[in-house]
């Protein structure tokens, strides 16, 4: 599984690559990856800042139309959220904590166009968490069966209180070797992303049904991209 990456790319996020990545000049993107002779490519945004000057200066039409001559070619393009949008009581985006100027109606307007010409999103919570999301959707496409959601049991809560226990569960079993029943344990110590991304290996080989080997391919696979 190769992932190709613009050299314009952080440091930090292409060392999170690990072996999965290389360098490619000539990248029309940010990353890009071959799936039975398709082409995938990703363009990412920090958000809140990045997105909002890109949209001023006029790059993030240059980048989605790149994106759409992918879509046109048979290929699957996607958008990279990089971060959290923050706003203040009158709805107006923060950057990074003064009004913008950019109404988030406005920027939402935005992306729902974006998702309608069939570019699909893909939202990272911070950039250390970046090469785990793509990473993980180059391993869905490579996946020949996406049923799996299907076949998942509904949310479970109390009446008023939404719960997201089944769709955090289902996320884990992206991770190489993470089925079902070891995508519970984990969701029991660390139910959220967050807190998964805090837990040391000594913590995970604490848990049921994990040694040394499994703590150890887990803990790397989070935290560098690979095994």
């Amino acid at each position: 599984m190769d992932i190709l990456i613009s050299p314009t790319e952080p440091y930090e996020i292409k060392s999170d690559f690990g072996e999965y990545g290389i360098s490619a000049p000539h990248l029309p993107s940010d990353y890009g990856w071959y799936v039975k002779g398709k082409r995938s490519l990703v363009q990412r945004k920090h958000i809140p800042g990045d997105m909002l000057a890109s949209i001023q200066d006029g790059r993030f039409q240059r980048d989605m139309q790149i994106l759409l001559e992918n879509i046109e070619q048979g290929g699957r393009s996607y958008l990279l959220q990089e971060g959290h949008w923050s706003c203040d009581k009158q709805g107006m985006i923060l950057n990074p904590t003064r009004p913008s100027g950019w109404s988030y109606e406005k920027i939402s307007e935005l992306l729902s166009t974006v998702q309608e010409m069939g570019i699909e999103l893909l939202i990272s919570p911070d950039i250390s968490m970046t090469a785990l999301v793509i990473i993980s959707q180059v391993r869905w496409e490579l996946k020949e069966d996406h049923s799996s959601l299907s076949r998942r049991p509904g949310l479970v809560a109390e009446w008023g209180k939404p719960s997201y226990a089944s769709y955090t569960i289902w996320s884990y079993q992206g991770i190489p070797g993470v089925g079902a029943d070891i995508a519970e344990i984990l969701f029991k110590s660390a139910p959220t992303w967050e807190k998964l991304v805090d837990m040391n290996i000594a913590e995970f080989q604490e848990l049921k049904h994990f040694g040394k080997k499994r703590a150890e391919r887990v803990y790397n696979f989070i935290h560098k991209g690979k095994l």
